[in-house]
């Protein structure tokens, strides 16, 4: 008897020992999944090959909407500034959409070769232009490629992330090279906006230096110019590599143009306080999508689209 006692209790003992063990790799699990980093919204829709081909514009100036065309590139539409709010699917092909007669499969299909995801904006100010079709509830959508690996679940999951910014866009009918194959692909461009020379600036947290998610970061670089970096760094900033005005040649990286010949930032120096602007207000003005609101607005005061004269 002595010794089934003793049997039961070393169970019991065992039993208690494993179970502490469970919990304990239960707990530790739980923190090191919580340790992992979500990818933003923006990191998630980054194309993963780096730009090639030419340049078929120079700077931000030339997308503006209402600046002449080149010939083989077309401004922009409109300027918006927004708050991306939410994505949604959008259209799936079988194949390339630029085949003679691409075939549309459901959004989740095994057999979709390109995925095209709405980027749902809430346009909070129409900047410069005038939006296309498909600008309804004060919304748009943007059109943006869902890159393999991606999923709807885990951009939605992110949009905490998306940030607002500036979207240089034009309805997808207007630019369509030609009718779409059948009525579903017909109804999805005049739904959507496109961005306009990849023209998507975004302040994903309040201050934070600027993204262009949909180019590759040489291009980004030189179009966002200072503008790109927070105003906090802006005094020891050295200047930018490539100025809003430069002109490099059609195929040239972006490293190659001659530097800037002004300072980086004009909020470098310690400003007057006579006018009583609380620190705060100060640090919004000069905020990087600030800085770059305000060289949009002064563009498209040059091209007479500024929807907002009294800016000019």
């Amino acid at each position: 008897m002595r010794n089934l006692k003793l049997l039961a209790a070393g169970l019991a003992a065992a039993a208690s020992v494993a179970s502490v063990t469970a919990c304990a790799a239960q707990q530790s699990a739980v923190p090191q999944a919580e340790r992992q980093p979500q990818r933003s919204f923006w990191s998630q829709l980054h194309p993963d090959a780096g730009g090639t081909g030419q340049y078929l514009f120079d700077s931000l100036d030339d997308i503006t909407p209402g600046a002449r065309p080149s010939g083989a590139f077309r401004p922009a539409a409109a300027l918006v500034e927004g708050t991306v709010v939410g994505v949604e699917p959008g259209i799936a092909y079988a194949s390339d959409d630029d085949s003679p007669t691409p075939r549309v499969v459901p959004y989740e299909s095994a057999e979709a070769a390109i995925r095209w995801a709405s980027v749902v904006v809430r346009v909070d100010k129409v900047l410069a232009g005038k939006l296309g079709r498909g600008h309804t509830g004060g919304q748009i959508r943007l059109r943006v490629e869902q890159p393999t690996g991606t999923t709807l679940d885990g951009l939605r999951q992110s949009l905490g992330t998306a940030g607002r910014g500036l979207f240089y866009v034009d309805s997808a009918l207007a630019r369509a090279k030609r009718r779409a194959a059948s009525p579903q692909a017909q109804a999805y461009q005049a739904s959507v906006h496109i961005p306009i020379g990849q023209g998507v600036f975004i302040e994903e947290k309040p201050g934070a230096a600027l993204v262009a998610p949909l180019t590759d970061e040489n291009r980004a670089a030189q179009l966002l110019g200072d503008t790109g970096e927070p105003a906090a760094t802006s005094a020891s900033a050295t200047p930018s590599a490539t100025s809003a005005s430069a002109s490099p040649s059609a195929t040239a990286d972006a490293a190659s143009a001659s530097p800037s010949a002004r300072p980086a930032s004009t909020g470098a120096s310690p400003r007057s306080t006579a006018t009583g602007a609380s620190p705060q207000l100060k640090a919004a003005a000069d905020s990087p999508l600030a800085r770059l609101r305000g060289r949009a607005q002064r563009s498209a005061c040059e091209t007479g689209t500024a929807t907002d004269r009294s800016s000019c």
